[in-house]
């Protein structure tokens, strides 16, 4: 159990974290679940933490991403049933998979998700113009933008993203944006803006998961939620302006040192 003077510790730096990684419309469980473990909490403990963490980054960062219009309502309410039930069997079958093994697949997401921010992404409707004619392809205009889905590719991704989630505490947002810009053709700003509503709800049900097997500390949960809470409202707002092509490679940067050093817990051994 951590104290409260290592809570307030992380109560600040958990703030700064969310602004950082709300900019990019991810919830931040990519390091969240790091921090965690750095500072001695048990893998599955801490990836419930982080569910909280990043259900509080995202509620927060959504009023200002639809605000701006970067949010696709319909496209969350067809993606999202199908991800929340891997998130919560990702969450509730979390024990059977022993620690080193999902701190080696953290890894394996973290440089997937670092890949894809560093190497500049080229969208999926320059790439699949047919699919508009058939009856699988998802039509869907948001303010300014407009794009065509093709759902026989994205939902089976959405399901497995949302396992992995689930199980590691992360909110998919490093392969949910990736894959809604790469294979269903919608705009990034609409992808980040719609990733801080999916997220947010993904995380819930991997929460719910990990709550029946027992991964759950209300007093840290709820504690470092307001600090990110309030550093989503921050991050969101730059979020809207920035230039994330520019500054992604900085991010995906990150995720790599971030993965290198999950690599070195997983060998290392621990909880």
């Amino acid at each position: 159990m951590l104290g409260w003077g290592t809570i307030g510790v992380l109560f600040g730096v958990f703030f700064a974290v969310s602004v950082i990684f709300m900019m990019f419309g991810q919830g931040g469980g990519a390091i969240y679940v790091p921090m965690l473990l750095a500072f001695g909490l048990p893998l599955y403990k801490a990836a419930a933490t982080s569910q909280v963490l990043i259900i509080a980054a995202t509620l927060s960062a959504m009023f200002v991403f639809h605000k701006a219009k970067m949010i696709d309502w319909w496209l969350a309410l067809i993606v999202e049933p199908p991800t929340n039930l891997g998130a919560f069997l990702g969450g509730y079958f979390s024990d059977y998979f022993p620690p080193a093994f999902s701190k080696l697949c953290f890894s394996a997401i973290l440089l997937i998700g670092a890949y894809f921010m560093i190497k500049p992404i080229q969208e999926a409707e320059k790439i699949y113009p047919s699919i508009k004619r058939h009856w699988f392809c998802l039509h869907r205009k948001v303010g300014n933008f407009e794009y065509h889905m093709n759902l026989l590719v994205i939902i089976p991704i959405m399901i497995l993203a949302g396992f992995i989630a689930g199980m590691l505490g992360v909110g998919g947002g490093l392969f949910k944006v990736p894959a809604l810009v790469l294979l269903g053709g919608v705009p990034m700003k609409v992808a980040v803006g719609s990733s801080s509503l999916m997220i947010g709800i993904t995380a819930l049900t991997g929460l719910l998961g990990h709550a029946l097997v027992g991964h759950f500390d209300s007093k840290l949960a709820f504690t470092l939620g307001l600090a990110v809470f309030s550093g989503a409202q921050v991050g969101a707002r730059i979020g809207v302006n920035i230039d994330k092509k520019k500054h992604k490679k900085y991010f995906g940067y990150l995720l790599i040192f971030i993965a290198c050093w999950m690599a070195y817990m997983a060998f290392r051994g621990g909880r």
